[in-house]
């Protein structure tokens, strides 16, 4: 695999935009990936073709770790860690302007970022072997940027049981809390699943979904200021001693 990460996005013939993005660390992400996965979920937004977007990671053991801790401790101003913070932030708001269904297939564990990812999107997929954590408080941070599309998804109570407890959440707790809508025993079990409701969703009527889209993500208008002001506040305690301190810590397990 690239160590600087992999993005391929392709388009089949039933109008599954499938967008697959990959990284040596544990499909962490770096800033230049989400930039890529941002480029690549316009570029469908606007893509008549395009009737559905499919978004998965590479693998079948870690769905996504998150930020990349390598890019986050290089990090040395207050506007830099803004920015790295705003790649997380872009990507959920491009999940959430996307007229078309996004559906997330989560084959094993998400972490921080990773569980933002699958808080956007329209319906999320999942083996049994997607575990969820929310590690951010536990590095002198807090997962300030995804919170927004955790709450919607999951509801105040578990989105602060999550965030508190910084510990593993089974796939069958992310389920009975609404994060996924379907769990399956095998990686097998969830492509034929993913590929059963992309293909479905490509034969719906385009403008209606993109109504019934526009209407589960009514009261969210206001989120391109609200992430940027989150972005701020973890591009600031993540320069703190305290949490350059955690993370390398964090690093080394």
């Amino acid at each position: 695999m690239n160590p600087q990460g992999e993005l391929h996005s392709h388009l089949s013939t039933t109008g599954v935009q499938t967008i697959t993005f990959s990284h040596p660390a544990h499909n962490s992400f770096p800033a230049h990936q989400l930039a890529g996965v941002v480029a690549a979920l316009d570029a469908a937004a606007t893509n008549d073709d395009t009737k559905v977007v499919l978004l998965r990671s590479g693998g079948s053991r870690t769905f996504c770790a998150g930020a990349n801790l390598d890019e986050l401790l290089a990090i040395s101003d207050e506007a830099g860690a803004k920015d790295f913070f705003m790649g997380f932030a872009n990507l959920i708001l491009a999940m959430r302007r996307c007229p078309k269904p996004i559906v997330v297939a989560v084959q094993g564990k998400a972490i921080g970022g990773g569980v933002g990812i699958a808080s956007a999107a329209d319906y999320c997929l999942a083996t049994e072997a997607a575990s969820i954590k929310l590690s951010e408080l536990a590095i002198a941070i807090g997962p300030f940027v995804i919170l927004p599309a955790l709450v919607r998804k999951m509801g105040i109570a578990a989105a602060t049981e999550l965030s508190i407890d910084t510990e593993w959440h089974n796939a069958s707790w992310a389920h009975s809390k609404g994060l996924y809508q379907r769990v399956y025993p095998t990686l097998e079990a969830l492509n034929d699943a993913t590929e059963t409701l992309t293909t479905k969703l490509a034969g719906y009527s385009l403008k209606a979904s993109a109504e019934l889209k526009k209407t589960l993500w009514h009261g969210t208008s206001h989120w391109p200021e609200l992430l940027d002001e989150r972005a701020g506040v973890s591009g600031r305690l993540v320069l703190t001693e305290e949490a350059r301190t955690a993370l390398s810590a964090f690093k080394k397990k």
